[in-house]
């Protein structure tokens, strides 16, 4: 792939994740969580599938086991986000589930037992700051909706680490298309025992469950597993941090969210030290070594 349309390809995708927090939002008005996740993920399964088949039907056992702990993550993930979104703003549960970005390099550094990079601390403080303004100067203001998007982005974290281990083991375009075939069982199952499964009865429904599936499951997934090996990783770090921007854009046009200045400010900040925190210039890179350090891969 020419390595220009790679990267105009690479900033597609959290336009499209962007997308889902609004969408997500309007769904609930309606839906129940886990029933949108459980058809946004088997219709994108369902896609995946068709697309790549050669790969995906090559299944053995390491495969379908690894597929099914990550598509429980991945789905314990997507239900907090569904929730989070309907309880708080979809521009703020945009920009509280990136902090996902500042998670990761500290847990990896708990894992390894060995201090987070400088970076990784410069950011954490930014971001602190950052969501000290978007909830009016006190965190216990922080509403219900917002917590349960700090327990997504750990989640979120979590399914980021565990992940990367497992796809150096097996395949993992087959592992990316079955978590999401057992992310959707899963969250079948947890929509039939909560409060029944729920189907789409309006148009609006109807679309917002194929968006969420195609545009925001589907293709950010296709897309970024064929860009990636085409993209420098400080331009992968800077398009992920991009996500809430584009959350805050489509919730203004879409649910004509407007966030206040202080609460603007605040998320201006959170972006800043997500950037800091993934964002490897190149004079701070050693040489020989362009592999960006806690750069998350989204596959949902």
């Amino acid at each position: 792939m020419d390595r220009k349309k790679a990267i105009a390809l690479s900033f597609s995708v959290p336009v499209a994740w962007g997308f889902s927090y609004p969408l997500m939002k309007i769904g609930m008005d309606s839906m129940n969580a886990t029933s949108i996740v459980a058809l946004r993920c088997i219709i994108a399964f369902v896609a995946c599938l068709l697309l790549f088949h050669k790969h995906a039907l090559r299944i053995n056992r390491d495969l379908m086991v690894r597929a099914a702990i990550i598509g429980a993550i991945m789905a314990t993930e997507l239900t907090c986000m569904c929730l989070g979104s309907s309880l708080t703003s979809a521009s703020t549960a945009g920009f509280l589930q990136s902090l996902t970005v500042v998670i990761v390099p500290f847990a990896n550094a708990a894992l390894l037992r060995r201090a987070p990079e400088r970076k990784a601390l410069i950011g954490t403080a930014i971001v602190t700051c950052g969501m000290l303004l978007l909830s009016g100067a006190d965190f216990t203001s922080l509403n219900p909706g917002a917590i349960i998007m700090l327990l997504s982005a750990f989640v979120y974290a979590g399914h980021i680490i565990v992940a990367k281990r497992f796809v150096e083991e097996v395949d993992p375009l087959a592992l990316g298309v079955w978590q999401l075939g057992f992310g959707g069982l899963f969250s079948g199952i947890g929509a039939c025992t909560l409060g029944g499964f729920t189907l789409p009865s309006t148009p609006n429904e109807i679309v917002v469950v194929v968006a969420l599936a195609l545009i925001c499951s589907a293709y950010g997934f296709i897309t970024q597993t064929l860009v990636q090996p085409h993209v420098p990783a400080e331009t992968t770090g800077f398009a992920f941090s991009l996500e809430p921007v584009c959350s805050a854009v489509f919730s203004f046009f879409l649910v004509g969210e407007v966030l206040s200045p202080i609460a603007f400010f605040g998320a201006a900040l959170i972006l800043t030290g997500v950037m800091v925190a993934t964002v490897e210039l190149p004079r701070l890179r050693s040489q020989g070594h362009a592999h960006m350090a806690g750069a998350p891969e989204r596959v949902s």
